[in-house]
């Protein structure tokens, strides 16, 4: 029942490329040209039509399939899975209204991508033993100098007249100016092989300059999603699903080729990951919005030792996806759902 939801939100996908592909021919051709165009996407997948734009970053080795590991995902016992869909070529990183809640007209809260991006796989796995959502602020420490030493006199000042608050201000200045020779001079003795008298002075009577350090916010730090998955296929079948499952990861992972010559790059396609309670997006967890896959790790003998089946797929893998979200959270960002 969950995957058909999966099979059923996948083939939705297919509206906005289908407008894209009309749309690229309206403003390059005929309304009749758009027309056929539309007559032809009709009865065409819309992730294999040859004069598709950008075609070689939404073509898949795989021709599209919704692939789903084990193949019981979605029953009563496996209710909890995740889905990753790969591609979102007309995504940007800045624009509003990524995490789509509506929490405050009471709706459920849901991911969203734009209208205009194209996804050319997605993957159903069962959910992993670890799920985690970390949220990081950069600041940078930094001397705030004459600056910080002529505020805290006047805040030591404590006057209201004026007087008393140019009394303050000036005797900060004076001592933030011999403070500061002093330091030179240090430096100017130091740069001749001497040492820093000054320091050397300063330690002796057990005093040191206050720099006046202070934590200057610099923005928030990207999240990292990290996943591991631990395939045991119970037959062949789900054996040629897991190997589907690391190709498209590796795939989607991966840049292209821009031009014949090979002199740019294609950049890899996005990600996008849902959280999935039957069939449904779990708000209670959080949102993700457009990632790329910054690794793709698979080992083929975790057990330590090569196992088969008879027509070569290993018995036993072990994958590890890492993906960086493209996107800086603000508290916007976090009222609907990051």
């Amino acid at each position: 029942m969950a995957f058909t939801k999966l099979k059923n939100h996948i083939s939705n996908l297919a509206t906005p490329f289908a407008a894209n592909a009309i749309n690229n021919f309206m403003s390059n051709g005929s309304a009749q040209a758009a027309g056929r165009v539309a007559a032809q996407l009709k009865d065409k997948s819309p992730f294999n039509i040859d004069s598709a734009p950008s075609q070689k970053l939404i073509e898949n080795p795989l021709k599209f399939a919704a692939v789903q590991y084990p193949l019981d995902l979605g029953s009563n016992e496996l209710g909890h899975y995740i889905i990753f869909e790969s591609g979102f070529i007309g995504y940007s990183p800045q624009q509003g209204g990524m995490f789509n809640s509506g929490k405050k007209k009471g709706k459920k809260v849901t991911s969203k991508v734009p209208n205009k991006s194209i996804t050319n796989s997605a993957i159903a796995l069962y959910m992993p033993s670890s799920i985690k959502a970390s949220y990081s602020q950069d600041y940078g420490a930094e001397e705030s100098g004459i600056a910080g030493d002529i505020e805290g006199a006047l805040m030591r000042g404590g006057g209201d007249t004026r007087g008393e608050q140019l009394k303050s201000f000036l005797g900060a200045g004076t001592s933030t100016a011999i403070k500061k020779g002093k330091q030179l001079l240090g430096e100017a003795v130091q740069l001749v092989g001497l040492g820093d008298p000054i320091k050397f002075m300063m330690k002796r009577a057990g005093t040191a300059i206050n720099p006046r350090n202070e934590l200057f916010y610099e923005g928030p730090g990207m999240r990292d999603f990290t996943y591991t998955f631990d395939f045991w296929p119970r037959n062949m079948k789900e054996a040629e699903v897991v190997r589907d499952i690391v190709k498209i990861f590796k795939y989607n992972s991966a840049p292209g080729f821009k031009d014949q010559a090979g002199a740019l790059f294609e950049i890899p396609n996005y990600f996008k990951i849902s959280y999935m309670y039957k069939g449904e997006v779990n708000d209670k967890l959080n949102l993700i919005s457009a990632c790329y896959c910054t690794g793709v790790e698979v080992n083929y003998t975790p057990d330590g030792q090569p196992s088969f089946f008879p027509d070569g797929q290993p018995v036993h893998t072990n994958l590890t996806v890492s993906f960086k979200e493209d996107r800086v959270l603000t508290k916007e960002d976090m009222d609907e759902g990051a």
